[in-house]
């Protein structure tokens, strides 16, 4: 039990200081996978299932009442349908004495529906058992005015964001893989707005258009330690671009996690708390869509973003000439560690032999050490060096000496 607490505790220490090793970049195949299931579910859903648009966007009448003792959400829709109206909405607004019903229905015209409009308000108040039912008409020309001022906002924040980091970065591979990590949040969240069916309201719109900016700002630190791993990478070749890029994520990695928590927590309280303990309805619809973009800005600029960025950049010649040099070199040092380690065992058999002869053995500095040239062999066969880190020591040629030399007649006693 002491054993594996330790274990816990050196893997959680590794992580803090950004020494973990995990192949994320490596792997991207499985994540490109399970992100393009999700993707396509969440499309299956927007297109055949559409979203609960609010009243803001739709139009229509909405009507308030108290809450009183025996009565429920489900009577009070039950008494509107009843008299043949739809109902768009039902839901339950504030806690304690301050608790109403909010019920939401089709477009009524005033002059030529007043009929319509009296009789729900009379079945409202008959559930509801309240002599006042406030009632008010949204027109949905606000709803689609809002919508697209929001696009116009959200395509002048894709070019905007694009230019800054082509600028900043100076690789317009950059802006696109982190582009392509902001639609992917987007079509994400909306997607998780259509299955679970809450209601689109203009909050939704506002807490969509702020994830953009948390999932960008996670993307560019993973993108800055990128940068800063791959400086001059084309000009040696102890590691290729994915390597040093998958390097600068897990060395970015407690730091993208601890920036979602402390995120994650405060929206979890509007949405878990406020929404669901104390019943505050009109904070569903900007908790999810926060709660849901940061979750899923922070797994695409782990899992997507930078492997996306190092399949770009492999498109480039350059970079992929070079990646193919670093395993070229890597082959040819496994190689020359493997004759090296043949040598060295025969030499020492060769001493092994001059003992049972009774002579004295050669001289061992002229051979490097067993065990120094197996940890060589296991360094080159094993993990890649990090980015910074010192490469793996060359075996050194030495001259022969007199013991090794061929032709050299042994020594009798």
């Amino acid at each position: 039990m002491a054993a594996r607490t330790e274990s816990v505790r050196g893997a959680l220490g590794r992580l803090y200081r950004g020494e973990t090793n995990f192949n994320l970049v490596g792997h991207r195949k499985r994540w490109y996978l399970a992100s393009a299931i999700i993707i396509l579910i969440c499309l299956v859903s927007i297109v055949f299932r559409g979203f609960n648009v609010g009243i803001e966007f739709a139009g229509g009448n909405q009507y308030l009442l108290d809450v009183k003792p025996g009565t429920t959400l489900s009577e009070v829709r039950g008494a509107v349908e009843g008299e043949g109206i739809q109902v768009s909405s039902a839901q339950t607004a504030g806690r304690g004495s301050t608790q109403k019903y909010v019920i939401r229905t089709e477009k009524l015209n005033p002059q030529s529906d007043s009929s319509k409009i009296n009789a729900v308000e009379a079945a409202l108040k008959q559930a509801g058992k309240v002599d006042t039912v406030n009632y008010s008409q949204v027109s949905s020309s606000w709803g689609k005015e809002i919508t697209k001022k929001a696009i116009i906002a959200l395509v002048v924040f894709l070019i905007v964001v694009s230019a800054f980091l082509w600028i900043r970065f100076r690789e317009i591979r950059v802006a696109g893989a982190a582009t392509l990590a902001l639609l992917h949040d987007l079509i994400l969240t909306a997607g998780v707005y259509s299955i679970v069916g809450f209601e689109v309201t203009p909050g939704t719109v506002v807490g969509l258009l702020t994830i953009l900016g948390y999932s960008l700002y996670d993307t560019v630190v993973v993108f800055d330690k990128v940068d800063e791993n791959t400086k001059g990478i084309l000009g040696h070749t102890r590691y290729t671009y994915a390597e040093a890029a998958n390097s600068a994520v897990n060395q970015t990695l407690m730091r993208s996690i601890n920036t979602s928590i402390i995120g994650l927590l405060p929206v979890a309280g509007l949405l878990f708390v406020g929404a669901g303990v104390f019943g505050v309805g009109t904070l569903e619809d900007l908790a999810l869509v926060l709660f849901v973009g940061m979750l899923t800005g922070a797994y695409s600029s782990l899992f997507l973003a930078t492997p996306w960025l190092v399949d770009f950049q492999m498109m480039d010649a350059r970079y992929k000439n070079h990646a193919r040099r670093v395993e070229a070199r890597r082959s040819a040092d496994l190689t020359k560690a493997g004759a090296v380690a043949k040598a060295a065992v025969a030499t020492r058999k060769g001493s092994v032999d001059e003992l049972a002869d009774g002579e004295e053995p050669a001289v061992e500095d002229d051979v490097e050490d067993d065990e120094d040239v197996q940890s060589r062999i296991d360094a080159l066969a094993g993990a890649t060096p990090r980015p910074g880190a010192k490469p793996a020591a060359r075996p050194v040629k030495r001259a022969p000496t007199r013991a090794t030399r061929p032709g050299t007649p042994k020594k009798r006693h």
